[in-house]
């Protein structure tokens, strides 16, 4: 079906973006008459019918509104150090999106090679994956210093995780974590991975250490990983 975002659902009828009308009139051709479901990514679906199809400025009409409510449900917090190259968070933020991961917070470690994250490009792929998927939360995305994120989640009644590769012996393999809260944080660090001073302070703020395998995993790959495994579970 037909599947598009519009910020704000709240209207009976609204103008649709330049963009999304080129979408609607030149790549799927369609018509007036034609029902187009669309998601504030707030958890709001909104069935539509479309009333004029101008080439830059549709417009639509709401037929009927339902919200998917997410206080229930696991959610599944990813904080992952942002990548050398670019092209593997857009990759990573893409596919976290389309699994339904909550919250992503690239956060700026003492070995990570990239400082700067552009979140606005990134906020792009993300609600076109949501379109792709045809999902109805978008997750958020930020950005902030190692000890900025562990401070602001210190206090948090949450499962709090964090991927350690140098220290296996201490680490419970992610397979036999019980989960016992439906908020849960997993930590992924750099490409040369947490220092252990970082795992130190994380493990006093109540993170656990996890292993992921005896695999050397990327950090993207890492992290998407851990995306499958508790969609999974």
């Amino acid at each position: 079906m037909p599947y598009f975002f519009q910020e704000n659902l709240t209207q009976d009828l609204f103008a649709l973006s330049s963009e999304e009308s080129k979408h609607i009139t030149k790549s799927m051709r369609l018509k007036e008459g034609d029902i187009i479901w669309m998601t504030d990514g707030r958890g709001t679906l909104a069935k539509t019918a479309l009333t004029n199809a101008f080439k830059d400025s549709c417009e639509v009409k709401t037929i009927e509104r339902i919200f998917h409510d997410k206080s229930t449900l696991k959610k599944l917090h990813l904080a992952v150090a942002p990548t050398k190259n670019p092209d593997r968070m857009e990759w990573l933020v893409e596919k976290a999106v389309e699994i339904g991961v909550s919250q992503i917070s690239f956060i700026i470690c003492d070995r990570s090679e990239r400082k700067h994250v552009d979140l606005n490009r990134l906020h792009r792929i993300a609600i076109a994956a949501l379109k792709q998927s045809q999902g109805t939360w978008l997750p958020e995305l930020e950005t902030l210093s190692f000890s900025q994120f562990i401070s602001g989640n210190s206090t948090l009644s949450a499962g709090k995780f964090i991927a350690y590769c140098d220290d296996k012996v201490q680490a419970r393999e992610v397979g036999d974590i019980k989960l016992q809260h439906l908020d849960t944080i997993f930590l992924i660090g750099p490409e040369g991975d947490f220092t252990p001073q970082e795992v130190l302070i994380a493990k006093e703020n109540g993170f656990q250490q996890i292993s992921l395998g005896e695999k050397i995993l990327r950090t993207e790959t890492a992290a998407l990983l851990v995306a499958c495994w508790f969609a999974m579970i």
